[in-house]
């Protein structure tokens, strides 16, 4: 029995989180025995740029033909494939692995398991028109007893997909950047909440994040201004560093100006040694 397809329009910011949480995080695991009698399996993820492709072939042919495909299809994707030869029952897996490839290519982001018992493809696509061809393309090949799951959300638009992003920042709890007392060092403890917002501009491309530094009262001006743009400075740097592009990152260091709290107190001078992050 054919599955029907689930194509969800995003309505808020909560929804688009868990849909790229889907997209994002949960990669299918590689499958434990990778003996030729082992389970036929087939994995795809597809995520920022990279593109892995796991599971069992039945040929080089094969092999090649996937490879091919993902270079015509997927070409601006970094491929990672983990190919290993097995018993395969069923007659339709190679054309099948190939055309949930296809499929794939129409997606943003994507997330693929295919066993000789079921196909389940989860992620997000802008083209629900080119997905829906390309899934009709792949149900014509699937037998009417094999479980077929497809949990896709559909973003109506590249617009509409900026504005909920910016409803999702809105979302996520963001615990203080705190540093090693008068250095630009970053501590440990708040590596949890850079990884949030680098987390989030992988997914959400097209937004520019100012980082600002601040500081307490404490000392000449001038070197309060200095300090909070270094500290920005790395903050930036840190997220830079784990793939996304500084021209996406607008630093500014705005010293003791805009305090939160009352310098008078420890307290107050604790709260106003910060970092915040807007969206641009």
């Amino acid at each position: 029995m054919r599955a029907t397809i689930t194509i969800v329009v995003l309505v808020c910011g909560v929804l688009l989180s868990a849909a790229l949480d889907r997209g994002s995080r949960d990669s299918p695991a590689s499958p434990p025995d990778r003996s030729p009698l082992a389970s036929a399996s087939f994995s795809i993820t597809s995520v920022r740029g990279r593109l892995t492709i796991r599971g069992t072939t039945v040929s080089a042919v094969h092999e090649l033909a996937l490879r091919q495909l993902a270079a015509d299809q997927l070409g601006d994707h970094e491929l990672q494939a983990d190919f290993f030869p097995g018993v395969v029952t069923a007659s339709e897996w190679k054309a099948t692995s190939e055309r949930l490839l296809y499929a794939v290519a129409a997606m943003d982001s994507a997330d693929v398991v295919m066993t000789e018992q079921s196909v389940m493809i989860r992620g997000v696509t802008d083209d629900a028109a080119t997905f829906g061809a390309r899934i009709e393309f792949l149900q014509e090949l699937l037998p009417k007893d094999l479980a077929f799951v497809a949990d896709v959300v559909y973003i109506r638009s590249r617009a509409s997909f900026d504005a909920l992003c910016q409803k999702a920042f809105l979302g996520i709890f963001l615990e203080p950047v705190s540093f090693t007392r008068s250095s630009t060092e970053i501590g440990q403890a708040s590596m949890a909440t850079l990884d949030r917002i680098t987390e989030f501009a992988h997914d959400c491309q097209n937004v520019t994040i100012a980082i600002m530094g601040h500081t307490d009262s404490s000392g000449d001006e001038a070197s309060n201004r200095q300090l909070s743009l270094a500290r920005a400075q790395s903050v930036a740097d840190h997220i830079a560093g784990n793939g996304i592009d500084r021209s996406r990152l607008i630093v500014d260091g705005l010293g003791s100006s805009i305090p939160i709290a009352d310098n008078a107190t420890a307290q107050g001078r604790k709260l106003n040694r910060r970092i915040e992050f807007e969206l641009r």
